[in-house]
Protein backbone atom coordinates (compact mmCIF):
# COMPACT_ATOMS: atom_id res chain seq x y z
CA UNK A 1 0.00 0.00 0.00
CA UNK A 2 2.82 2.39 0.84
CA UNK A 3 4.55 1.68 -2.48
CA UNK A 4 1.43 2.56 -4.45
CA UNK A 5 0.99 5.84 -2.58
CA UNK A 6 4.60 6.89 -3.13
CA UNK A 7 4.38 5.86 -6.81
CA UNK A 8 1.23 7.96 -7.24
CA UNK A 9 2.95 10.90 -5.56
CA UNK A 10 5.92 10.54 -7.90
CA UNK A 11 3.67 10.64 -10.96
CA UNK A 12 1.61 13.65 -9.90
CA UNK A 13 4.45 15.81 -8.62
CA UNK A 14 5.01 19.29 -10.06
CA UNK A 15 8.80 19.15 -10.22
CA UNK A 16 10.49 21.30 -12.84
CA UNK A 17 13.67 19.22 -12.97
CA UNK A 18 14.69 15.62 -12.24
CA UNK A 19 18.16 14.42 -11.30
CA UNK A 20 19.67 11.37 -12.97
CA UNK A 21 19.21 9.35 -9.75
CA UNK A 22 15.56 10.34 -9.50
CA UNK A 23 14.98 9.25 -13.10
CA UNK A 24 16.71 5.93 -12.42
CA UNK A 25 14.30 5.29 -9.55
CA UNK A 26 11.29 6.55 -11.52
CA UNK A 27 12.09 4.39 -14.56
CA UNK A 28 13.43 1.47 -12.46
CA UNK A 29 16.70 1.18 -14.34
CA UNK A 30 20.38 1.98 -13.87
CA UNK A 31 21.90 5.44 -14.12
CA UNK A 32 23.74 4.32 -17.25
CA UNK A 33 20.46 3.38 -18.91
CA UNK A 34 19.06 6.81 -18.00
CA UNK A 35 22.01 8.49 -19.74
CA UNK A 36 21.51 6.26 -22.81
CA UNK A 37 17.77 7.02 -22.99
CA UNK A 38 18.40 10.75 -22.65
CA UNK A 39 21.08 10.63 -25.33
CA UNK A 40 18.84 8.65 -27.69
CA UNK A 41 15.98 11.11 -27.18
CA UNK A 42 18.26 14.10 -27.70
CA UNK A 43 17.19 15.61 -24.37
CA UNK A 44 19.00 18.65 -23.04
CA UNK A 45 20.74 18.07 -19.70
CA UNK A 46 21.59 20.95 -17.39
CA UNK A 47 25.02 20.40 -15.80
CA UNK A 48 26.12 22.43 -12.77
CA UNK A 49 29.75 21.27 -12.92
CA UNK A 50 32.75 23.37 -13.73
CA UNK A 51 34.81 22.57 -16.80
CA UNK A 52 36.18 19.03 -16.48
CA UNK A 53 34.56 18.44 -13.07
CA UNK A 54 31.83 16.15 -11.84
CA UNK A 55 28.60 17.85 -10.96
CA UNK A 56 24.89 17.55 -10.49
CA UNK A 57 22.98 17.04 -13.72
CA UNK A 58 19.26 17.68 -14.07
CA UNK A 59 16.72 17.20 -16.84
CA UNK A 60 13.60 19.31 -17.37
CA UNK A 61 10.27 17.69 -16.59
CA UNK A 62 9.05 18.52 -20.11
CA UNK A 63 11.77 16.34 -21.63
CA UNK A 64 11.03 13.55 -19.13
CA UNK A 65 7.29 13.60 -19.89
CA UNK A 66 7.98 13.56 -23.66
CA UNK A 67 10.25 10.52 -23.30
CA UNK A 68 7.68 8.74 -21.13
CA UNK A 69 4.81 9.54 -23.53
CA UNK A 70 6.84 8.31 -26.49
CA UNK A 71 7.68 5.01 -24.79
CA UNK A 72 4.29 4.34 -23.19
CA UNK A 73 2.23 1.71 -24.98
CA UNK A 74 -1.30 0.41 -24.68
CA UNK A 75 -1.85 -3.25 -23.85
CA UNK A 76 -4.82 -4.02 -26.11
Amino acid sequence: MVIQESRAAAVTTDQQFFSIGELAQRWRCSRGTVYNRLRYAGAKVLDFAGLGKRGRKVVSSDAVLQIEAKNTKRLC
